[in-house]
């Protein structure tokens, strides 16, 4: 046990119960435990809901310079989405406890000065903006999120086989081609336009249980990293996704790769989006959209884990 001498940072942490059907409050005790051993003095606030949690994030930055998330991705977000608006320029520790945790790897990849502070993406539709810490997407994403979180809340016995429903999710939507999204992407430079399977905006290099998606994506940069699968057979899909756990799937001429700062997305017909890990909502309702606007917003905030020394 640290020595009270030691016991000088102080951190406040926010715990989502309900992530990954209650992960959170199990793993909690060991990321205590962590914390203490390295010094914090720990205030520890179990949310009731997402409102309690955003009012809770911006009541602490108030009163910490290091702020802790106990929850998956999409909680991660939400933190730094209150954060950024409230100026915290203080720490940010994420603590994580959800069925993914895709971003807990970027966190151990993308460093940056002390002083330096991220990104956040933005993301408006139909008079509404979405904050997000890693990435927006479309088509594949959305209907493999929706289904296997439809099965997990029924079935939640299921979760250890998540990855596995997630493949079939991807074989089944293929096959009666609910993954596809027609659109005309308008970045900085240039326009892509088609029919796609897979349409990901993103700071975050890891996407859908540790693909390596965006190679290049940075938070502490101000440009995005768009990547854009065409729709192709089944066979090309699954080596396209296959190929993405290293990043080769970029040499595939299905896989449309750019950079940009800003961008328009214009759909066909109407579309959800998910941004990391949840489909856009209003109203507990998803927002369908035929048209996207994306851009970066500057916080003052740094990004670490429990582990980060």
């Amino acid at each position: 046990m640290p020595t009270k001498k030691n016991l000088s940072k102080k951190i406040a942490v926010l715990l989502n119960p309900s992530s990954a059907g209650g992960q959170a409050l199990k793993k909690w005790p060991r990321f205590n435990q962590s914390l203490e051993t390295q010094g914090f003095q720990v205030t520890q606030y179990t949310t009731t809901s997402e409102a309690d949690f955003r009012v809770h994030a911006r009541a602490f930055a108030k009163s910490f310079r290091t702020i802790g998330v106990c929850g998956g991705d999409s909680s991660l977000t939400i933190a730094a989405e209150e954060l950024r608006k409230a100026k915290f320029s203080g720490e940010l520790i994420f603590l994580p406890a959800g069925s993914v945790n895709d971003i807990v790897l970027d966190i151990e990849e993308q460093q940056a000065p002390h002083s330096k502070g991220l990104f956040l993406g933005a993301v408006t539709c139909d008079g509404q903006t979405k904050e997000f810490l890693g990435q927006t997407n479309w088509g594949l994403g959305v209907v493999v999120n929706r289904w296997v979180g439809g099965i997990l809340s029924r079935m939640p016995f299921l979760r250890a086989f998540q990855n596995s429903i997630g493949v079939l999710c991807i074989l089944t939507a293929h096959l009666l081609r609910r993954e596809i999204v027609r659109a005309r992407i308008k970045l900085a430079h240039g326009v892509l336009e088609g029919e796609f399977s897979i349409l990901l905006v993103s700071q975050l290099r890891h996407w859908a249980s540790g693909l390596r998606f965006a190679p290049e994506a940075n938070w502490y940069l101000p440009s995005f990293e768009v990547i854009a699968v065409e729709r192709t057979n089944i066979f090309v899909l699954m080596r396209i996704l296959l190929a993405a756990k290293s990043g080769g799937h970029l040499k595939f001429p299905q896989v449309h790769y750019r950079q940009t700062e800003e961008l328009s997305i214009q759909f066909k017909k109407a579309v959800p989006a998910q941004v990391d890990g949840d489909i856009l909502r209003r109203n507990q309702r998803e927002i369908h959209s035929k048209l996207y606007a994306l851009h970066k917003n500057k916080s003052k905030l740094r990004l670490k884990t429990v582990l980060s020394e």
